[in-house]
């Protein structure tokens, strides 16, 4: 039995508590849609100060009951924004007394970031709420975020860096952190000093629910109202309690945490026989799996590569041995699940035995927001601002630690373009849109004749491998190029393939390494092109020698006919087709898992 225990700084009998059980109880039900499993989810009490005690409710006791009701495995997750040092301490210790005396059962725990995206989209939110009937534009609005600061320096920076945030995705006119628990700065002096600046202040708790330190920060507030009655402010806005943006959060926490597990499990060291026999690569023969060997079919194939070693051993059974290797990245936005992720990419930087350069383009929706222009025409004006967003998504997600860890080279076509560093290949290519030729970066032609591979994610049946060459258009806004329907879509698609194609040997690997994308109008996720669950998968990628066999085979597992799809029309007629990777008969597992 799995459990999952939310240890927050609420105590039983405050008025949030039945609000806060409630969310903890709601949250079984989207994490069983990913995980595929029911787990019991509890709400525990971590106290504030030494002494006091919640009874039951307590962390200590709630995972003792958790032990003694059967749970192998408890995930704790921290729910406060906001801890200090003596409930750090406290948490830890709690921890360690538990595995002493409970070794049979494994309790794992994460941390809380308080800047994680969709804290700030909560925040910044509830800032939204509080402003609702003033007439006051943003720019005249002045946001100051309420902390305990009782934690120790990392914490109040963090606080620091979370007010900018939610500032900055609302183009507020100024902010400041005020500190309830620690003299720099203290919430009364903050507010002295705000009442001199000539703004509307909004003041939000970093708080989840309703504790003492929130009554606390309405009390000082009142009282300073009274004393200077000219001071421009909104009531204290409400903490968010159970918004969707937190209950979101915690459901994503929730899932990693299990998936970080199950993935150490799965790269753990294995006796050389059960290495071999459960880890090594399995192949797809349209009958059964069987182990891979070295006569692989390039045209297109389904694999299963639990691990790097694994994936290494299918991809030299395709791709030719070379120094340097090309990888188009799908890099859109943060949606999670949606992305070329970090694991993914480590997985297959590893797995690859010459150096990567990883090429993708600027994109309007790789942002935190706040961009008020038009991306169609203003985009170069922008062009800083575009950048570091760009060097943020990479820091946030951890791409870039990934990138430095395997010192692979990352080009932006985007920055390439502006800079006037793109060139058209020496000869031309037959392509509906002749446009496309200026759109190849210097840096790439100077590469010519290595592997191409097109990095592409199991998130619906066309969007792959080819579709996947759309993001090496150059503009951040590539609305124009997509045409009045996906048969326009497709022909542009399918000339970058052409394009690329004339220059370097191309490759499609679609990957569902750890899970994959499975759309659903109730979904637990939601991207700007709508709702989706993801589906935990176990190494899955298809590949092949061109694009199309592993889009074809990507696609008929999820559901797709081929032959009747508008967009592998333009594809039978522009590319090469493989007819094997159409005809192959299909793992019925894998048919449930992802159609």
């Amino acid at each position: 039995m799995t459990s999952f225990v939310l240890a927050s700084d609420l105590r039983p009998g405050q008025p949030d508590w039945t609000r806060a059980q409630a969310q903890a109880d709601s949250l079984a039900e989207p994490v069983a849609r990913i995980l595929g499993f029911t787990p019991r989810v509890r709400l525990a009490c971590l106290v504030m100060h030494p002494g006091e005690d919640a009874g039951e409710h307590g962390l200590a006791r709630v995972l003792h009951d958790e032990a003694a009701r059967g749970a192998g495995e408890v995930f704790v997750l921290p729910a406060s924004l906001d801890w200090n040092l003596w409930q750090r301490d406290a948490f830890g210790q709690t921890l360690a007394e538990f595995r002493r005396e409970h070794s049979n059962t494994l309790v794992l725990h994460d941390d809380v970031d308080p800047c994680h995206p969709l804290l700030v989209e909560c925040f910044a939110d509830m800032v939204a709420r509080a402003l609702a009937g003033w007439p006051v534009p943003p720019q005249r609005v002045g946001l100051l975020l309420v902390a305990s600061g009782h934690g120790d320096s990392d914490s109040r920076a963090q606080s620091y860096r979370l007010m900018r945030l939610v500032w900055e995705q609302l183009s507020l006119g100024g902010g400041d952190v005020a500190f309830l628990r620690h003299p720099q700065i203290f919430l009364g002096a903050a507010l002295e000093q705000c009442a001199r600046e000539p703004f509307h202040w909004v003041l939000v708790p970093q708080s989840q629910w309703r504790t003492e330190h929130f009554d606390y920060a309405r009390t000082i507030l009142e009282n300073f109202q009274q004393q200077h009655p000219d001071f421009s402010c909104c009531p204290l806005a409400d903490p968010p309690g159970d918004h969707p943006a937190l209950t979101a959060w915690l459901t994503q926490r929730m899932t990693r945490i299990w998936q970080e597990k199950r993935s150490r499990e799965a790269v753990r060291t294995r006796s050389p026989r059960s290495e071999g026999a459960e880890c090594g690569p399995h192949i797809w023969s349209g009958e059964r799996w069987e182990p891979a060997d070295s006569n692989l079919p390039r045209t297109g194939l389904i694999a299963r590569t639990r691990n790097r070693d694994a994936l290494a051993r299918v991809l030299a059974g395709v791709l030719p041995v070379s120094d340097t290797y090309i990888v188009k990245v799908t890099w859109h936005g943060y949606a999670t699940g949606t992305y070329t992720d970090p694991a993914a990419l480590d997985l297959l930087l590893g797995a690859l035995p010459g150096r990567a350069v990883i090429v993708e383009g600027h994109t309007s929706s790789r942002n935190l927001g706040g961009a008020d222009w038009d991306w169609e025409t203003e985009a170069h004006e922008h062009r800083a601002w575009i950048k570091q967003q760009d060097m943020e998504y990479l820091r946030r997600t951890g791409l870039a630690e990934v990138i430095a860890h395997h010192r692979a080279e990352y080009v932006n076509v985007t920055e390439a373009y502006w800079d006037g560093a793109c060139a058209p290949p020496v000869e031309s290519v037959a392509l509906g849109h002749p446009e496309l030729a200026a759109f190849v970066p210097e840096s790439l032609l100077a590469l010519r004749g290595a592997p191409f591979l097109s990095f592409a994610r199991f998130k619906g049946p066309t969007r792959l491998g080819i579709s996947n060459l759309f993001g090496l258009i150059p503009t951040p806004l590539r609305s124009a190029w997509h045409g009045a329907n996906i048969t326009d879509f497709s022909s542009v698609c399918c000339d970058m393939a052409k394009l690329y194609g004339r220059l370097f040997p191309m490759f499609g690997l679609v990957e569902a390494l750890h899970s994959a994308v499975r759309w659903n109008r109730k979904g637990l996720y939601r991207s700007r092109w709508g709702n989706y669950d993801l589906v935990l998968s176990d190494g899955v990628i298809t590949l092949s020698e061109g694009l199309a066999g592993a889009d074809i085979l990507a696609s008929r597992l999820q559901g797709q006919d081929v032959a009747r799809s508008a967009f592998f029309d333009v594809v039978r007629q522009k590319l090469e087709w493989p007819d094997a990777a159409e005809m192959q008969l299909l793992p019925s597992e894998l048919q449930s898992l992802f159609g």
